[in-house]
C-alpha cells in the first residue's frame, strides 16, 4: 500500500493512517521529501508512505491524511 501525506485538516473524502515509522527510506532535507516504511494500525505489512515531512526519523509515530482518489495512486 502507498499513502501520500498531506498537512491539511481531515475532511470526510480523505482517509487516516497512523503507525510508527519503521524506516526512512528517502529524505531530501532541502524540500521535506521523504518516503517512509510504517507499521500502521490495521495493516499486516509495512505501508509505504510518500510526502512531505520538515524532519522524520524510524521510531517516531505518524498520522497521514490522503484523498482515495489520488490521481495515479491506486491504493493497493
Amino acid at each position: 500500500m502507498t499513502a501520500i501525506m498531506k498537512n491539511q485538516p481531515t475532511p470526510s473524502d480523505h482517509e487516516v493512517l497512523t503507525g510508527l515509522v519503521e524506516r526512512v527510506t528517502y529524505q531530501n532535507t532541502e524540500n521535506g521529501f521523504c518516503v517512509l516504511r510504517v507499521k500502521a494500525r490495521g495493516h499486516r505489512q509495512l505501508v509505504t508512505l510518500v510526502g512531505h515531512a520538515a524532519a522524520i526519523s524510524a521510531g517516531e509515530w505518524v498520522t497521514a491524511t490522503w484523498s482515495a482518489c489520488v490521481p495515479g495512486f491506486p491504493m493497493r
